[in-house]
């Protein structure tokens, strides 16, 4: 025989009777509520009420009595316990540094590579491409020299025409992120010289035109052999430079300050031997390469916000 139920049942149900048990705390009914699913009129309703709340409680209540207790009496909340402080020595001290979302810290972010046409488009300059890109794309001002190297800067400029007064420029608001970008002139081995320089000034312009306690953070995007084309990677300071002697180079001129890593990949050939290797990131890209150093930027431009949020 089916347990289906019929249609008599399925257009009659049971009337809903609110159990604490399963109904969360918000959703509680009213004692109005429940007394019109009752068919209850309100002079009733507080007169059962009024007695229920006359008889004395039973000092053992079993699972029946529990059942038995109206729905609109439900179990009080439990209070919040306190806060635990010994459970902040637990946290991991990176995420105890976090800063408040909406509030990040301005970036100087420094592309490694080599000078000149002669190593222009090439993969070992890939951290000068996608800064380039991700600049262009924020419709950066073009890079120009400064801070010992090439500056772009956010273009926060706008224009207004009048009949009577023409073209007007004016400054806009603030730019969507705080970053300024830098790239290299010196060769890669001893770029660390260049980038140590370019973080001082810029520290230093930024905190003047500020507060002199203000923050500033240094990036450094790189290319990273190995790695596949276009994969983003985000470390500190501090790991392994795996041979990148431009990162070897930073390493060595920034000392103890912490800073930050964006890799992007390059893949590498079969042959690990040192001349191959060295024509393979000192030789010209092709398109394919080149377009899939640009689909990473938006994998960048996410490590660094995060970095600035950290």
């Amino acid at each position: 025989m089916s347990n289906a139920p019929t249609r008599a049942q399925v257009a009659s149900p049971t009337p809903l009777v609110a159990d604490p048990q399963t109904i969360p705390a918000t959703e509680y009914l009213s004692n109005d509520a429940i007394d019109r699913r009752s068919g209850l009129n309100k002079r009733e309703a507080r007169k059962q009420r009024k007695a229920q709340q006359a008889l004395p409680t039973p000092p053992d209540t079993s699972s029946e009595t529990e059942s038995a207790k109206p729905p609109n009496n439900p179990p009080k909340a439990r209070k919040p316990r306190p806060a635990n402080t010994e459970q902040g020595a637990s946290i991991p001290h990176s995420l105890t540094l976090a800063m408040p979302p909406g509030n990040p810290v301005p970036l100087l972010i420094c592309s490694i590579g080599n000078p000149g046409a002669a190593y222009a488009n090439t993969l070992h300059s890939a951290g000068h491409i996608v800064t380039s890109y991700i600049a262009g794309r924020k419709s950066y001002q073009p890079f120009t020299k400064g801070l010992s190297g090439l500056v772009a800067r956010p273009d926060n400029t706008t224009f207004s025409l009048s009949l009577l007064g023409g073209y007007t420029k004016t400054q806009g608001g603030p730019p969507e992120d705080d970053w300024t970008f830098w790239q290299s002139l010196s060769l890669m081995n001893v770029s660390g010289v260049g980038v140590k320089k370019a973080y001082a000034a810029w520290l230093a312009e930024m905190r003047r035109r500020t507060s002199p306690s203000q923050e500033g953070r240094l990036v450094v995007v790189h290319d990273e052999l190995e790695s596949a084309l276009g994969k983003v990677s985000v470390r500190e300071s501090g790991a392994s430079a795996r041979g990148h002697n431009g990162l070897k180079s930073c390493q060595q001129q920034l000392g103890g300050l912490k800073w930050w890593r964006v890799g992007v990949g390059i893949g590498r050939p079969e042959s690990r031997d040192p001349n191959v290797v060295s024509r393979y990131v000192l030789g010209k890209m092709q398109e394919r390469e080149r377009s899939g150093l640009e689909r990473s930027a938006p994998g960048v431009v996410d490590a660094l916000r995060s970095i600035a949020e950290k």
